[in-house]
C-alpha cells in the first residue's frame, strides 16, 4: 500500500512538472533576446540587429531562399527597414533550452508603412540560438513564414 501511494505521489509530481510551460525553463534568456531583437528592429537599426546573429548564421525569410552570414543578414534587414517595416512583436508559443542551445517557435507581427498606408503582416518564426565562448547568445538559424 505504501508503495502504491509513493508511486501515485511520484506520478502526481511528474504531471505537475510536465504541466508547467516549457517557456519557463529558459531563465528569461528568450524574453531578453526577443526584447532586444524587437527594440533593434523597431528602431530600424540593421547593425544592432545583425550583431545578434552568428557570423555563420543561416536565415530563410520564407520565400524559398536562404541568406548566410551576418553581413548579408544585416543587408536583408536594411532592405526591410528601407521598405518601411517596423512595429515588430514576438509571442512565444514554445521555447526550450538544452545546455548552450535554445530553440523557440513564436508568432510574430510587423507593419509595413509606405506612402502613409500601413500593411500588417504576421507569421510564425522558428529560431535557434547558441551561447558563444564570450557568453553571448546569438541566432545561428532562423526561418519564418509571412502573410499580409
Amino acid at each position: 500500500m505504501n508503495k502504491s501511494f509513493r508511486l501515485l505521489g511520484a506520478c502526481g509530481l511528474f504531471a505537475l512538472v510536465a504541466a508547467q510551460p516549457v517557456f519557463a525553463q529558459h531563465d528569461k534568456v528568450i524574453d531578453e533576446a526577443n526584447a532586444a531583437w524587437n527594440a533593434a528592429f523597431n528602431k530600424g537599426d540593421a547593425g544592432a540587429l545583425g550583431a545578434m546573429y552568428d557570423e555563420k548564421v543561416v536565415l530563410s525569410p520564407g520565400n524559398g531562399t536562404t541568406i548566410t552570414g551576418r553581413a548579408d543578414v544585416e543587408k536583408f534587414y536594411k532592405g526591410l527597414f528601407d521598405a518601411g517595416f517596423r512595429d515588430h512583436t514576438i509571442d512565444v508559443v514554445r521555447a526550450n533550452r538544452v545546455g548552450n542551445l535554445i530553440y523557440q517557435t513564436a508568432n510574430w507581427t510587423a507593419v509595413a508603412e509606405k506612402d502613409g498606408k500601413k500593411t500588417p503582416y504576421k507569421g510564425v518564426v522558428l529560431k535557434v540560438l547558441t551561447k558563444g565562448a564570450d557568453g553571448k547568445w546569438r541566432t545561428t538559424a532562423q526561418t519564418w513564414n509571412a502573410a499580409p
